[in-house]
């Protein structure tokens, strides 16, 4: 189920860190430390890295956010599922990562300015409204994601001192030649096996279990007859569509539009500009001299230090130029002929000397060709900024402590109810029947905050609700008396695939000392055994194109030539027994590149012991001091959330 969690948080290459996303938008997991970072630690000290503590409540938010994160890829885990399966030991270590390379790169000078966090923040695509930094839209998804501004900024800064400690180090791994060879070898290895199904349906019935029996397997099997958390909430989506109508532009709008933007409908003439600046007057006066003595112009300016690209201005006109550079470069650039050099021009800069390489006559697009287009723009953008503004107000009269209901009727728009629903979208009834509810707000209910009371979300293309969730039914365990049936059914299939587990064993046994597939297996109402012969590249080569290979074939990787080995089947189903007949060495002269291939492989898997490697050292360098009973308790109570 964590998987790609996994995978994500073991490697320090190309990601790093564990990340959480606010669409486009990187924030790692570290919570932030030192001033401005909060007002301290609170609960249990988890860790403790140099003199900076890791508390249980900053512990339990970013478990919390972690598990809103992997609920887009797994809708149904909730935080004891993520505990269970090791993310919050994940978690933790990371934290314990990210505050020892903070306190390590204080400890040697290593500082990252306010200017470059600013630009790391404003270059988020999440935070852009029309192309531009939009400040309401920012606050918005830091409330969302329950994060201050500071929180985000030390993040932000602990996230570029990661990469300037970080990267040197994976760059400067290497591998040699000899290492890949082995590993090259062992991709073309060939095996010759067997694997024979032992089917649970082939079993004796075991006949009805007693209520002893039943009420063990219910005991021992809690979360399969435990009801998830659900919840209920209320919404109300605000109207785009009727947004979108009041901020259609009038008649004398799009006009006025078109006649203030001439340059946007060809109805201005442009001009496409190469210049050099020079810092010395006589030299620009020397440079325009050759120039127009007869030297290419492109030639001179590499004379100067400037490639092709560097003297390039682009199209402009004139007052699109006197904006990007100034009114004398603008006029200059204006009064030459195609192929023309002007005399320098000064600047804050410099002297400017301007090559005119074809010259855009104006053309204007009639008005009536190009009205609708400008009637969509300037929709697009008022719907936008009446969005943005009506978000904001929202925003503001519902954390001033007015009610879902009386935000909604302000707007005319309808409140809805959802009954109380798991992560997934399940619906059980008084008898424990399921049916399933499309509800695309479910995410969302599931990663709000009850206590917070009614807000603001974002769903998909722009859209925007009112959320208020009115109810949390904790993980319940289903009395055995109100699913007997069902439970009886599960005891049985259980029974059987312990039977035919036991006879897998028994026939691996037989045939690991020297018996055939065929003998071990003589008398028993079984399914004919498979012969097969794999190579590990070609296995390796369908991983890699996401094609699924069967877990049996795995094992016969694995497993020593003349033994057995015994896997379960999917579902229950049954067993396999993988037996390996025959093992060929791999012959590197059928594949010579392959050796190239698997360095590079080598190569990246290196970096990433290298990094975690520097790491560690960081951390002993730094000091770690873990509390094992703080942990145990803080996740024993995060995982105890089933009513017993």
């Amino acid at each position: 189920m964590l998987q790609i969690l996994r995978k994500s948080v073991s490697s320090w290459v190309g990601i790093l860190i564990l990340l959480l996303a606010l669409g486009a938008l990187v924030v790692t997991l570290f919570h932030p430390t030192g001033p401005g970072g909060g007002s301290g630690p609170s609960g249990k000290v988890m860790a403790t890295v140099g003199d900076s503590p890791i508390s249980e409540t900053d512990y339990q938010k970013l478990v919390d956010r972690a598990v809103a994160r992997e609920r887009q890829r797994t809708p149904t885990i909730t935080n004891p599922d993520f505990i269970k399966a090791g993310g919050g030991e994940m978690v933790l270590q990371q934290m314990i990562s990210g505050k020892a390379m903070q306190a390590f790169a204080g400890k040697n000078g290593m500082a990252i300015s306010r200017r470059m966090i600013d630009g790391e923040i404003a270059s988020v695509p999440a935070f852009h409204v029309n192309g531009k930094f939009d400040e309401p839209t920012f606050r918005r998804l830091l409330a969302d994601q329950r994060l201050s501004e500071q929180e985000l900024r030390d993040s932000v800064e602990q996230d570029l001192l990661r990469r300037q400690l970080l990267q040197p180090v994976v760059a400067g791994t290497s591998v040699p030649r000899g290492m890949a060879e082995p590993f090259a070898a062992l991709l073309l290895e060939v095996r010759r096996g067997s694997i024979l199904p032992i089917p649970s349906a082939a079993m004796p019935d075991p006949g009805k279990p007693s209520d002893a029996q039943l009420k063990a397997f219910h005991d021992e099997n809690k979360a399969a007859y435990t009801l998830p958390e659900r919840r209920a909430f209320r919404f109300a989506e605000i109207d785009s569509f009727a947004l979108a109508e009041k901020a259609r532009p009038t008649a004398a709008e799009v006009r006025k539009y078109y006649d203030e933007h001439q340059q946007e409908f060809g109805g201005v003439e442009q001009r496409e500009v190469r210049q050099v600046v020079i810092r010395d007057e006589a030299a620009a006066k020397a440079f325009v001299s050759a120039v127009r003595g007869g030297k290419p112009f492109l030639e001179a300016a590499a004379g100067e230090g400037y490639a092709d690209v560097d003297t390039v201005l682009g199209v402009h006109s004139a007052a699109d130029l006197a904006k990007t550079v100034n009114e004398g470069v603008s006029k200059a650039a204006f009064a030459l002929k195609s192929g023309g050099v002007s005399d320098p021009v000064q600047s804050p800069l410099g002297w400017h000397v301007l090559m005119v390489d074809r010259i855009l006559p104006a053309a204007a697009r009639p008005f009536p060709s190009v009205s609708a287009e400008i009637e969509k723009k300037l929709t697009d953008e008022k719907t936008t900024d009446l969005l943005s503004d009506t978000v904001a107000k929202v925003e503001d009269r519902l954390q001033g402590g007015e009610s879902l209901g009386d935000v909604a009727k302000s707007l005319g728009i309808a409140v809805q109810t959802s009954p109380a629903l798991a992560a997934d979208g399940r619906l059980f009834d008084a008898n424990y029947q399921v049916t399933r509810v499309e509800q695309p707000l479910l995410p969302k209910a599931f990663d709000a905050d009850p206590g917070e009371g009614p807000q603001v979300v974002e769903l998909e293309n722009g859209r925007y609700a009112l959320l208020e969730v009115t109810d949390v039914i904790a993980p319940a365990v289903v009395p055995v008396d109100k699913i007997r049936a069902d439970v009886e059914m599960a005891w049985g299939i259980k029974a059987r695939s312990d039977a035919a587990k036991a006879e897998a064993e028994r026939i691996a046994a037989a045939v690991s000392k020297g018996e055939t597939l065929a003998q071990a297996g003589a008398g028993k109402a079984l399914p004919p055994a498979q012969s097969l012969s794999v190579r590990r590249l070609e296995l390796t080569q369908m991983a890699q194109q996401g094609q699924q290979v069967p877990p049996p074939v795995v094992l016969l990787l694995s497993t020593p030539k003349g033994q057995a080995r015994v896997l379960a089947a999917p579902g229950g189903q049954g067993w396999f027994v993988v037996k390996v007949d025959d093992v060929t060495p791999g012959n590197l002269a059928e594949a010579p590149q392959l050796v190239d291939a698997v360095r590079q492989s080598l190569l990246r898997d290196a970096g990433n012991e290298m990094a975690e490697s520097f790491v560690r050292t960081i951390e002993r360098d730094v000091g770690v001091r873990r509390n094992p009973e703080a942990i145990k308790q803080v996740n024993s109570r995060l995982t105890g959330a089933i009513a017993q």
